[in-house]
């Protein structure tokens, strides 16, 4: 049976009727047989909490500077009202789900992370193990996990903000799946002159990195998919949301013959 991990993120979660579609799609792969692990981020419905509450969203390199304040609103959105409410949409297609976090079952442990120059980003963690005893044993009685990007913090117990891709990859490797895919608002991946790139290995991506054409948050991803390759995972897809029943196109039963859509990454 193949193993997936989904990231879902962006517009995704916040407009209603592609969250629709994208649910009945997970609901589609779901009664075809596949095991689906799903991993969501919230990054908007957190800048429109922290709006509300008059702080001010920073962000640097991709990452999002987490005080203590916003950390504790990244944990409320996402283990909170997203992830649960993912569960009962999911269940309303038919598919049984529960949200998971961090410190559930000892899941997603992480470290303290600063920028690359040494900049403190506040609460913000890097994974250092996914524990996939919790996950392994939902998908043994049909369960499926939906996982929130905040993982405990090995030393201190502390929840951190983990970057949604990384912890999909984290996730990925961790629980053996073959397909790590990233649904975004994007698309895939595009070169120096805006044009697409249907396939990209290693190399592929550490020149889009080092020459600076990789920008804002496409640059986490990329070093996710870095991860997720390095891990184990076999191939690796970046496709958009908006195209038409995008995940069981691109996703039939058998991978290999899937369509080319977005862009696919493998060694």
């Amino acid at each position: 049976m193949n193993r997936i991990v989904i990231k879902l993120g962006g517009s995704i979660l916040i407009d209603a009727a592609l969250r629709a579609q994208m649910i009945a799609q997970i609901a589609e792969l779901h009664r075809a047989g596949q095991e689906l692990i799903l991993v969501h981020g919230g990054g908007k419905q957190i800048a429109a909490l922290l709006t509300k509450l008059g702080v001010e969203s920073h962000f640097y390199d991709g990452l999002r500077v987490t005080d203590a304040a916003a950390r504790n609103v990244v944990q409320m959105v996402l283990a909170g009202q997203i992830g649960k409410d993912m569960a009962a949409e999911l269940a309303g297609a038919g598919v049984n789900a529960a949200s998971i976090a961090g410190g559930d079952g000892l899941s997603f442990l992480a470290e303290k992370m600063n920028a690359e120059d040494g900049t403190d980003l506040g609460f913000v963690g890097r994974m250092t193990k996914t524990n996939s005893t919790l996950i392994d044993a939902m998908l043994a009685v049909g369960i499926t996990p939906v996982v929130a990007c905040l993982a405990l913090g090995a030393d201190d117990y502390q929840y951190y903000n983990v970057n949604g891709d990384q912890m999909a990859a984290s996730v990925a490797g961790a629980c053996e799946a073959e397909t790590l895919v990233f649904v975004t608002d994007v698309g895939g991946v595009v070169d120096a002159d805006g044009n697409s790139i249907a396939e990209l290995n290693r190399d592929g991506i550490n020149n889009l990195l080092t020459s600076g054409v990789a920008t804002g948050g496409m640059r986490p991803k990329l070093r996710a998919c870095l991860e997720a390759l390095d891990a184990g995972v076999k191939r690796v897809l970046i496709v958009g949301a908006a195209e038409k029943n995008v995940l069981p196109r691109a996703l039939p039963h058998h991978l290999e013959t899937g369509e080319s859509l977005g862009t696919k990454i493998s060694s």
